[in-house]
């Protein structure tokens, strides 16, 4: 292989940080200018035909649509803001931090050089007199790097998109000095700068130990009952595909982490839902009665395991087997038997390749045993998913949306008990088709994720899911949808409280009730498509014209308080 160089002649700082993003593959960035990185944003101009560049009206959003960005695309997602002000990205952040999404936070240190140390407003470089960006941005990033010179600043760039990308993936913060982002940056810089984009693409191939690829293969070929325990590493690592083909050719059924749900799609022949927590009495119980479960991207964090029941999840009695990128979550929570450290796709092909062929009858068997469990368990088929009742049940809202939209349409989720709800009675038909704040759970997470699906998907149908409390955190972004001709659907669960808060108060409610709003009437204020819905008949209706509108549309319905998350938690977490 030979190298080439990323620049051919002088160009600016920020001529040269947005060439990086290019060689990356990054065709997306979300964000508001201010500060320094103005000089980010004036080369973000000269390449509005390979990079589109969404302006966001709070940051917050930004580090969301970016965080779904690298979800969905596996590239880095990239927040631009200043400094100060970056630090609203957090929420996405978080969220990829703790969901190992790959990301990008890029911004300015407000620093006003050679005045660095003078205590100048908004300063993020610690000195005294200011206010420390690194420390700040190191508590829920990968790694957060200070870019001192203009060449500096571009190669910091490309050492973050290569540690956002690389073993478990994550969020990592560049922070300009305003020096960095003055002058120019030539072919000769040093350290040189290599266009790097090919390389990128394979730091995720990585295969397992043969031996233990043997061992696996050995221990699923002798299991009575084999499930597979697909999470969010899954998508992460694009091995949808490859769950789905090992699933039949063993005859495991399917269960997935919240994380993971949609993994494999919920309507596929070996599917069981969620498990943990919240999951389906399906997936419980026959992860719970498995001999052998195959844990694919998964920690096996408490609300999977049911707090640690071992009547779900017990290496006493089980055997366990992990594939996981990262070394250090294999066994983390838990004791396993094989542990296959590699990227799941890769890990998942040489499973397929030493299961082999499997006989008939033992297939037929296992589809056989599935069905039982179905049949006494129950398979999205909840009663008030159909339900009449005035209000409106959260379950029918979730039935309605499930039965109209299409196999590839994109369900964006909030915070609080409306996704959980989803989390449990939401039947996903594709990978790829929900996305949920399930590492730190912000509200406000469902209006920009869905703009960002939007921009990564165009062609797909878009739904957010958020109750009231949610909406009023995210509704901004509508503005964004308008703006960058986003039509996206949102639909309000609106029972006028913090469900969640307010149900977990019992007898004791403070801070939780809110008075009744009209959203619908909020978003035709703001020029989108507005439908209120009070009765049950009236939701596949609404939901027809917001999907077909061609403009972001809020639906949103009078849901009732009566049901609880307690409906739908696992009978093992008060067993635990």
């Amino acid at each position: 292989m030979t190298a080439k160089l990323l620049l051919e002649d002088e160009v600016s700082a920020g001529e040269a940080i947005v060439r990086v993003l290019i060689d990356a593959g990054i065709d997306a960035v979300f964000g508001m200018p201010g500060g320094y990185t103005f000089a980010i944003f004036d080369a973000l101009r000269d390449h509005s035909d390979q990079i589109r560049t969404v302006l966001v009206r709070e940051e917050a959003r930004a580090g969301v649509m970016a965080e779904v960005y690298g979800r969905l695309t596996g590239r880095p997602g990239v927040a631009i803001g200043q400094g100060a002000f970056l630090i609203h990205a957090s929420l996405g952040a978080l969220e990829g931090h703790l969901s190992s999404s790959p990301m990008l936070l890029l911004g300015d240190l407000s620093d006003n050089a050679p005045f660095s140390q003078h205590g100048p407003y908004q300063s993020g470089t610690g000195e005294y007199g200011g206010w420390d960006a690194r420390a700040t941005f190191s508590g829920f990033t990968k790694d957060a790097i200070v870019a001192s010179t203009p060449a500096h600043a571009a190669h910091s760039t490309q050492l973050a998109i290569k540690a956002a990308c690389s073993g478990e993936p994550g969020p990592v913060a560049v922070l300009f000095h305003s020096q960095s982002l003055r002058g120019k940056v030539n072919p000769s810089a040093r350290p040189a700068l290599y266009a790097v984009g090919a390389t990128l693409s394979e730091l995720g191939a990585r295969r397992a130990d043969e031996a233990s690829v043997e061992a696996a293969a050995a221990h699923l070929l002798r299991a009575e009952r084999p499930v597979i325990l697909a999470g969010n590493g899954v998508r992460l690592g694009r091995a949808a595909t490859e769950v789905a083909r090992l699933a039949e050719a063993i005859g495991a059924p399917v269960a997935t982490t919240a994380a993971g749900k949609g993994c494999y799609p919920e309507t596929g022949p070996w599917a069981l839902g969620v498990c943990g927590n919240f999951g389906t009495p399906l997936a419980n119980a026959v992860v719970g009665a498995a001999d052998v479960v195959l844990v694919v991207g998964s920690k096996l964090a408490p609300t999977d395991t049911a707090m640690a029941n071992p009547a779900l999840f017990d290496p006493r009695r089980q055997t366990i087997i992990q594939v996981e990128i990262e070394p250090r979550n294999a066994g983390w929570t838990m004791p396993v038997d094989v542990a296959l450290i590699g990227q799941a796709k890769a890990v998942l092909e040489q499973l397929l390749d030493a299961v082999g062929e499997v006989p008939e009858r033992r297939l037929r068997d296992a589809a056989d045993l599935l069905g039982k469990a179905r049949a006494d368990h129950g398979h999205f088929d909840a009663a008030e998913l159909h339900s009449d009742a005035v209000p409106i049940l959260p379950q029918r809202v979730i039935g309605e949306l499930a039965r109209s939209i299409g196999d590839d349409a994109i369900v964006c989720c909030d915070a609080g008990e409306n996704r959980i709800f989803m989390t449990h009675y939401f039947q996903t038909r594709s990978p790829d088709s929900f996305v949920q704040p399930a590492g730190v759970g912000g509200m406000g997470y469902a209006i920009p994720a869905a703009l960002a699906a939007k921009v990564v998907r165009p062609n797909h149908s878009v739904v957010a899911v958020c109750g009231d409390g949610g909406f009023a955190i995210g509704m901004n972004g509508l503005m964004t949808a308008l703006e960058e001709q986003l039509p996206i659907v949102v639909v309000v669960l609106n029972n006028q409280a913090l469900g969640w808060v307010k149900h977990g108060q019992r007898d004791r409610p403070i801070a939780c009730d809110f008075r009744e709003f009209d959203h619908a009437a909020i978003a035709r204020a703001m020029g989108c498509g507005g439908i209120r819905v009070e009765k049950p008949d009236e939701l596949g209706p609404a939901l027809k014209r917001a999907r077909e509108s061609g403009e972001p549309t809020v639906v949103d319905v009078r849901t009732s308080l009566s049901e609880t998350y307690e409906r739908v938690t696992s009978p093992l977490m008060r067993r635990g």
